[in-house]
């Protein structure tokens, strides 16, 4: 891999990895606090991509579950949560519940398919703009190691 790239693997399983990122998160860990949260930014920009389709796609009864999703964040993800005090079901509408015959209606993975593109190149497009703001490089082989 050449300075400054990284690349995505589709397992084919419903997961992407991006090459690199575990090595980018460990080398902005190590720079100054301003940065530590820098991924944070982009896990929300991704989780946000999702969020409009996994809202048209919720099963609506009284439009409780639809009004309950919203994209969230961390320092090492992304995620579009569901479900409420008022929303228990959340959770048994989406992934099912045999015992209930409640039949799981994956909407938000389903949100995500046709966004996948879009997800990744949130992604590749900030984590470039990292590399090169911050100085973080790699070597031939994709290794990162600290800059400025």
């Amino acid at each position: 891999m050449a300075t400054g790239t990284f690349g995505y693997r589709y397992t084919g399983a419903g997961a992407v990895k991006i090459e690199g990122l575990r090595e980018v998160n460990k080398a902005l860990k190590d720079l100054s606090d301003d940065l530590k949260n820098a991924m944070k930014e982009t896990h929300l920009e991704a989780a946000r991509t999702v969020l409009p389709e996994a809202i048209r796609l919720a099963p609506v009864r009284t439009g409780a579950l639809a009004n309950s999703l919203r994209a969230t964040a961390t320092r090492t993800g992304g995620r579009i949560r569901a479900g409420a005090g008022s929303v228990p079901y959340a959770g048994p509408i989406h992934f099912g519940w045999p015992a209930r015959r409640i039949k799981p209606q994956p909407f938000v993975y389903e949100a995500l398919d046709p966004r996948r593109d879009e997800v990744i190149d949130v992604y590749v497009k900030r984590l470039n703009h990292l590399i090169e703001h911050y100085g973080i490089a790699t070597d031939k082989a994709g290794n990162v190691f600290g800059g400025n």
